[in-house]
Parts: structure tokens; sequence; C-alpha cells
């Protein structure tokens, strides 16, 4: 059953991402069309976030605690690396013609997703390894 509901997560999600990519969608409340095709992408993030988290920990949830991981001594580096290729992508799909497609906010969204995830690879890493870990 919940093998289900996670693929259910992740084929929403990725059709509602997909419709962001098109101009199909009816206008929204203020006659755009980029308003609809905004909602349906992060409404599409959130689902496929939402299928991550489930296949990544084995539950329900939304915020991935430290004790959660596997192992954050190594983890860490792959959470930031992930941050800083957001961070990339936001730039990219901001500052280039290839975030013509896109709805308007996508960079901003982008750049939003890979702070939080710098940041939770940096808190990872400051427990972990760092000044804030606890002596045994």
């Amino acid at each position: 059953m919940a093998v289900e509901r996670k693929h259910l997560l992740l084929a929403a999600g990725c059709l509602l991402l997909s419709f962001s990519l098109f101009d199909f969608l009816p206008a929204g409340p203020w006659l755009d069309a980029s308003f609809s095709r905004g909602m349906s992408g992060l409404s599409g993030l959130i689902l496929i976030y939402l299928f991550w988290y489930e296949q990544t920990f084995g539950q329900s949830g939304v915020v991935p605690a430290i004790a959660k991981w596997k192992n954050p001594e190594t983890s860490w580096k792959h959470v930031l690396l992930a941050g800083v290729c957001f961070l990339f992508s936001s730039w990219l799909f901001g500052n280039t013609s290839a975030g013509d497609s896109l709805p308007v906010p996508a960079p901003l969204i982008l750049a939003l997703i890979g702070l939080l995830t710098c940041f939770a690879g940096m808190y990872a890493y400051l427990v972990s390894q760092g000044p804030l870990r606890e002596e045994e």
C-alpha cells in the first residue's frame, strides 16, 4: 500500500510539474495563465518532495531531521552539493534564455530550494562534525 502511495505522489508531481512548462492551463484568479502554471509547478514540486521524503526515510513527513539520516557525517556534502546545484540552476534559468519556457517566479523558487538545502547541509555538518556536535 505504501509503495502505491509513493508512486502516486511521484506520478502526480511529475504531471503537475510538466503542466507548468506549457501554456494550456486556464487563466488564474487575476486572468493570468502564468499564475496557474506557477501553482501547478509548485504543487508538483511539493508532491515530488513528499515522494523523496518517503523514499529516503521510509515514512511520511516533511522535515528531514538529522536524527533520521543514516550517515550525516558524509552525506552532508551531498546535500550541500545539491543545494549549490539548485542555486546554479536558479541563476541559469533567471539570467539566460534557458528559463524562457518556465513561469516567471521559477528562478526564485529554485533559489529558495537551494538555500534551504544548503542550510540543511551546513547544519548537518555543524551537528555531526562541527562545533555543535555532542561529545560522548
